[in-house]
């Protein structure tokens, strides 16, 4: 009668744990089937491949469609110190994008890279991203990206990859020509 009891135990906790465990895979599929279905717009701040230029980028490395992209800009800048050309006023941040598919990036040229201000805490862009799923839910990210974060970083000359040596290579024929008298055609 002992062994029946230890017996009935044993069954009784095994199958409590394999219960727990299927409770544990469901829940870890049903997050993995959501993460596939869903956007994920990220903001960063990158300089252009000759290192120059100051640009945000804006991209969905998500595996799902970002619907109806709206931004609401907290703390703005006016692309190359022109209070003509303020980021409020560009494609997105002013109209919203209906479709915002996985993979797809937008760049916004913000300033030469001399001209920044790096020691002002106040040179930053902030802002908020809201998109809805395909559900209909909203999802908001917010994004405060000061420049002076950018300060200290090391490039290479000539750049590290194949695309950033191609300009690199190209500006430098292109001076040979120069002071060797040739006319480069453009």
């Amino acid at each position: 009668m002992e062994v029946g009891i230890i017996l009935s135990i044993v069954v009784a906790v095994s199958t409590v744990i394999y219960t727990t465990i299927n409770y544990l895979m469901l829940v870890e599929s049903i997050r993995q089937r959501k993460q596939k279905t869903e956007p994920h717009i990220i903001a960063y701040l990158k300089s252009t491949e000759d290192h120059k230029v100051l640009a945000l980028h804006i991209k969905n490395i998500g595996n799902g469609v970002g619907i109806n992209v709206r931004i609401k800009t907290i703390k703005s800048y006016d692309q190359f110190k022109d209070s003509k050309q303020p980021l409020t006023d560009l494609g997105i941040f002013k109209n919203g994008l209906n479709v915002f598919p996985p993979g797809y990036e937008l760049k916004f040229y913000l300033d030469a890279m001399q001209d920044i201000d790096y020691n002002n805490e106040h040179s930053l862009v902030e802002f908020e991203v809201a998109c809805e799923r395909r559900n209909g839910r909203e999802i908001v990210y917010h994004y405060k990206l000061p420049f002076n974060q950018l300060t200290g970083q090391n490039y290479s000359e000539p750049p590290e990859n194949y695309l950033g040596q191609i300009p690199y290579y190209l500006k430098k024929i292109n001076s040979n020509i120069k002071l060797s008298g040739g006319n480069p055609q453009h």
